[in-house]
């Protein structure tokens, strides 16, 4: 909706409670929790483009041979978190780069 603000949400996560949630309760849910934190923080607070997101999880539901998010396991979310963090690593160094010059 216009005026609204983004926000960021599932704040308190983090890569040990990620780890606690996923051997108690399901590894699918934590991970793609912690995924939906980083892509929102990138995006919101870092101005990652979407974009680079949604073609890193293509990719690796391509690789994985389904066509839905449902249908990716908590071993695959795993992975969705380190490339995502990846990702923002990346041009977080970027922008400060950009910023620098």
């Amino acid at each position: 909706m216009p005026g609204m603000m983004d926000t960021v949400m599932n704040l308190g996560l983090n890569r040990s409670i990620v780890e606690g949630l996923a051997a108690k309760f399901d590894e699918r849910f934590a991970y793609d929790s912690y995924r939906r934190l980083i892509q929102m923080y990138a995006e919101v607070v870092v101005a990652v483009p979407r974009d680079h997101f949604e073609t890193c999880l293509e990719a690796i539901k391509t690789e994985r041979g389904v066509r839905l998010d449902t249908q990716l396991e908590g071993q695959d979310w795993k992975r969705v978190v380190d490339d995502f963090l990846t990702i923002v690593e990346e041009m977080a160094v970027l922008s400060t780069n950009a910023q620098v010059s």
